[in-house]
């Protein structure tokens, strides 16, 4: 890899939402120097509750950080990736941020599969998290879905991690759109968006922004394998799944009409949908 020897101002902050394509890049941008990777990879807001993260036990409890941990990790690096909000990197003192996402039914639809096929002794790891949330994948994923407990991992969760914008199982119904003054904040300090269908753009996007001419190649990591036996998914599913990502799919059109994520038609994000859910098993009946 070289390097054009012009590093922009401030550390990028990669916001890497679960199950969007994040973990390849993860893997390329830890052969790249100055791009942090982890062990630190988790905030707080990751798990929506306090609680959740204080439960999970070592080793993966010395994975989470708050954002004085991780300004130390800010400071010393040119580019910081992980499951972190964007108010935790902004925090600790990132000057720009980007972001990789995927059509919100199909993530919500990958998370579950892949909740599935967990092992005991994978739940087990994250303690009340594995417990409490992802062994509810175990149910049909209409019953999954209506479980208050999940729903940090499945409730409009681009629009949070990104924005900061608390919804809750209580909230989120009805709710069309987005505080224009938290979009406006995001907006403004996000450099890169790229669709994950598109994850090599993505990456060079981030080594053009670093001045870096070369990089290395973007592998398949952590590709959900597990199926979902076979569900039919009925009407009642489906507009459970269009109300927890309704938020999201909101989102990701305004940052398209705004120039800043690449259009996708409406036939498209669907087409990426059914796909999705035939690879995984789903049967869409609704």
């Amino acid at each position: 890899m070289t390097s054009a020897g012009n590093r922009p101002a401030g550390t990028l902050g990669v916001i890497h939402v679960p199950k969007s394509g994040g973990s390849a890049l993860r893997a390329a941008l830890g052969q790249i120097p100055g791009c942090y990777t982890g062990p630190l990879y988790f905030d707080e807001a990751h798990f929506g509750l306090t609680v959740l993260a204080d439960a999970v036990p070592s080793p993966n409890r010395e994975t989470i950080t708050d954002v004085s941990d991780l300004a130390d990790v800010v400071s010393a690096h040119r580019v910081v990736i992980g499951h972190y909000a964007a108010k935790s990197l902004l925090g600790a003192g990132c000057g720009s941020l980007a972001l990789q996402v995927r059509e919100p039914r199909a993530r919500l639809l990958s998370l579950y599969t892949f909740w599935r096929s967990a092992s005991d002794s994978d739940r087990a790891s994250w303690g009340d998290w594995g417990s409490e949330l992802m062994s509810r994948a175990d149910l049909p994923l209409g019953r999954f879905l209506s479980c208050p407990e999940v729903w940090p991992a499945v409730d409009n969760v681009v629009t949070r991690q990104t924005m900061g914008y608390r919804l809750s199982r209580r909230s989120v119904f009805g709710r069309r759109s987005i505080p224009s003054s938290l979009y406006e904040d995001f907006r403004c300090r996000v450099s890169i968006v790229e669709w994950s269908s598109r994850s090599e753009d993505f990456l060079a996007k981030i080594c053009a922004h670093l001045g870096i001419l070369t990089w290395p190649a973007l592998d398949r990591v952590n590709i959900t394998e597990g199926r979902a036996d076979e569900q039919s998914v009925d009407e009642a599913t489906l507009k459970q799944i269009m109300r927890l990502t309704r938020a999201d799919r909101t989102f990701l059109d305004r940052l398209s009409r705004d120039g800043l994520l690449p259009r996708r038609s409406a036939v498209d994000l669907d087409s990426e949908f059914e796909v999705t859910a035939g690879r995984l098993g789903f049967r869409l009946s609704g």
